[in-house]
């Protein structure tokens, strides 16, 4: 009867602690995941005339910021608006492609997201309202040049700009829109009446949808015309993964940018007019 009790003793402190384990477990997998852990700061000094901190305030009132990068030359710049993939991230996590854009001589605008960087509120809230209020703070800089204007949005910010484009378009007519990581199929792309420029990575499941028919489909739309690059070797967020996979906590992550993606992304800015 001792050694029976003893084991139902044993045996509850090993059900507690499975179960302990069990919960830890299912909190860990409802975690974010994918996002980077390292933050490099970009090397934007050499080759900007001013870096300007932005802040704007979010439809509920919160303060937001961002930053307005200006390129040496030319004097008056176009400029690139960047509405951000999904996640908690701020301004640097595009650092790598403000460098790219700055070099060209784009003025470059990042923000960072409510509750992160220098943004206030918390995250979890607003995120498509937050990129249009970005996008209205940015195009009224002064020094820019505001009829060459681009948005370069990714992912989840490619639904943000097609939902709300007329409110974009209010607030400075854009040039045209760059789609990283593009969402949008062939319904959902015709709500931008611009010229756009689709850039995936080959390893998308839905690659079709979101690629050749979604580009076929704006061309059917309107007269300006969609383009299409397929990124090969790459993942979502456009990061080449033939060496393997990204490690988001080694800050050299940031090298691994997909060189044919964004000079396809450099070439149609170039090539885009107004």
């Amino acid at each position: 009867m001792v050694r029976l009790l003893r084991w139902s003793r044993r045996a509850q402190r090993f059900r507690s602690a499975a179960w302990w384990l069990i919960a830890l477990l299912i909190v860990a997998g409802c975690a974010p995941t994918g996002l980077p852990e390292a933050r490099p700061t970009p090397n934007l000094d050499p080759i900007s005339a001013e870096r300007r901190t932005v802040l704007f305030t979010a439809d509920d009132g919160v303060t937001l910021a961002g930053e307005l990068t200006l390129p040496r030359q030319p004097a008056v710049p176009p400029l690139a608006v960047i509405i951000h993939h999904s996640g908690p991230v701020d301004r640097d996590a595009y650092g790598y492609l403000a460098e790219l854009l700055v070099a060209r001589g784009y003025a470059v605008f990042r923000f960072d997201k409510r509750g992160t960087g220098q943004s206030g509120g918390a995250y979890g809230c607003c995120e498509a309202a937050d990129a249009l209020a970005a996008y209205r703070a940015a195009v009224a800089q002064p020094g820019i040049n505001q009829r060459r204007v681009f948005i370069v949005a990714q992912s989840i910010g490619t639904r943000y700009v097609a939902a709300s484009f007329a409110e974009y378009v209010a607030a400075t007519p854009p040039c045209g829109v760059a789609l990283l990581s593009n969402l949008l199929g062939p319904d959902e792309i015709v709500a931008i009446a611009a010229p756009v420029h689709v850039i995936v990575a080959d390893s998308e499941p839905d690659l079709q949808r979101i690629g050749p028919d979604a580009v076929a489909a704006h061309n059917a739309r309107w007269p300006d015309g969609a383009s299409l690059y397929i990124a090969e070797g790459a993942e979502h967020t456009l990061f080449d993964i033939r060496d393997g996979p990204i490690d988001w906590s080694n800050p050299n992550w940031v090298q691994r940018y997909h060189r044919g993606a964004m000079a396809s992304l450099l070439e149609w800015l170039d090539q885009t007019p107004c």
